[in-house]
């Protein structure tokens, strides 16, 4: 049974997150539609790239849940050590992990490319906003060791409004870069990374400042952190990390199918991916702040409450997404016609979406429950889980439906909604069990 209290406590703390990362979904639908403009190459090779950086970005992913949940723990547990030992062991990940990420990525962006598209036009719009998007790998590093140091304290209000921030900045250096606005060249999707690498860089030195500010008599960049404590974060977040450098490779592996199919099924695939992200992003808020009360209450030693935080943040998703999938179920052309011009690749997209709408919200359990069992530490059979289903079971069913048997976009997409269903499933049964609450941290 839903308690009211647990609830006003979720949505107060989510309220915030929710409208980070809501704004989150308008910056990307906005993108979306400022390089809807250049046409289906742009939009098809920023799709692959979005997924390529995705993939290199996921190796410093890891860092956000695991200080989140130490910093959460230590204040359940009422700890006396500073405050700020986590995050500045964050950074130092952040730092060791992400320059080499972007000098190598940066510098094979056109290889990488070559070897994922034939088309040469979504070769060159891609390669060029790649190879500028990841020399800001090492900044959103430490925006992850950040966030989760904030989101530790229950402080959710400095990630809204570091994220409203960014992303009001973001949607200006689109205007100014791709279009060439104000005297700027036009760039095209080139000018669509530079705005995203400045936004980034931009909220890492809002939250170097306002960290210093609030917490630097608690030892910020001050106190070395042990290496225990840095070898203790990097084995929380190493499973989130793998987990989502396997899924994130396995997404760029379903665009190069999907590009076997036509460019045109590759433009609306990018659509129906980022709306499907948008569509997460409340389910993404619920995980973090759940992630939060749960690892606060084990701190307390009170298992019955954390397992009732948890269920509870997963029902409010599932009631909360699902209303927001249909006005997509009853208007999807119109939705559609918001970034695509071209009235095939929007009848290509038109039902895939309708199946994106029905079925977002029961499949958000798995994101929510995903990022709590992470932060807590019980991340191992989560990420075991993720890449079997997703390497061992779906990828090869696409390659047998798009590349083997020919079918479409449709059938992949059917595909992918059943893959959601069974991950949810096992992910929640992994949760149900409970053996989560024997971890310490």
């Amino acid at each position: 049974m839903i308690s009211k209290e647990r609830v006003l406590t979720i949505l107060r703390l989510a309220f915030p997150v929710t409208i980070a990362l809501g704004s989150s979904m308008i910056m990307v639908m906005i993108d979306l539609a400022m390089v809807g403009t250049l046409g289906n190459n742009a939009v098809a090779g920023i799709g692959l790239a979005g997924f390529v950086s995705t993939l290199v970005f996921a190796f410093v992913l890891g860092i956000s849940p695991a200080v989140q949940g130490i910093v959460a723990r230590r204040l359940g547990a009422d700890s006396q050590e500073k405050q700020c030992l986590p995050v500045n062991a964050g950074l130092l990940l952040a730092l060791c992990l992400g320059l080499p990420l972007s000098l190598l990525g940066s510098h094979f962006s056109p290889w990488v490319f070559n070897l994922l598209s034939d088309d040469p036009g979504v070769v060159q719009e891609g390669s060029g906003y790649l190879s500028i998007l990841l020399l800001a790998c090492v900044a959103q590093g430490m925006n992850n060791a950040f966030e989760g140091h904030w989101n530790g304290l229950s402080r959710m209000k400095m990630y809204m409004s570091v994220i409203l921030f960014t992303n009001v900045l973001n949607i200006f250096c689109n205007y100014v870069f791709i279009f060439g606005n104000f005297g700027a060249p036009a760039l095209g999707s080139r000018g669509a990374a530079m705005a995203s690498v400045i936004a980034i860089c931009s909220g890492m030195l809002i939250y170097l400042a306002a960290t210093w500010q609030r917490f630097r008599h608690q030892g910020f960049l001050s106190a070395m952190p042990g290496t225990a404590l840095v070898r203790q974060i990097f084995k929380i977040g190493l499973p989130s990390t793998l987990q989502q450098v396997f899924f994130s490779l396995g997404s760029v592996v379903l665009f190069w199918m999907y590009g076997q199919i036509g460019t045109s099924e590759l433009a609306a695939a990018a659509v129906l991916v980022r709306t499907t992200m948008v569509m997460f992003l409340f389910a993404m808020a619920l995980g973090k702040v759940s992630a939060t009360l749960v690892s606060e209450a084990l701190g307390r030693g009170d298992s019955v409450a954390a397992t009732r935080f948890g269920e509870d943040a997963g029902k409010i998703g599932v009631i909360w997404i699902t209303a927001l999938g249909l006005p997509l179920l009853f208007f999807p052309t119109q939705f559609l016609g918001l970034f695509l011009s071209d009235a095939e690749t929007i009848a290509l997209a038109t039902l895939p979406l309708q199946i994106t709408a029905v079925s977002t919200g029961v499949v958000s359990l798995s994101f929510i429950f995903t990022t709590t069992l992470f932060s807590v530490g019980y991340g191992k059979k989560v990420m075991l889980i993720s890449f079997s289903l997703r390497w061992l079971l779906f990828i090869p069913a696409v390659w047998v439906l798009s590349i083997y048997l020919g079918y479409g976009l449709l059938e992949v997409w059917f595909a992918q909604m059943i893959y959601g269903l069974v991950l949810m499933l096992m992910i929640t049964g992994l949760w149900r069990a409970g053996k989560w609450k024997n971890i310490r941290v």
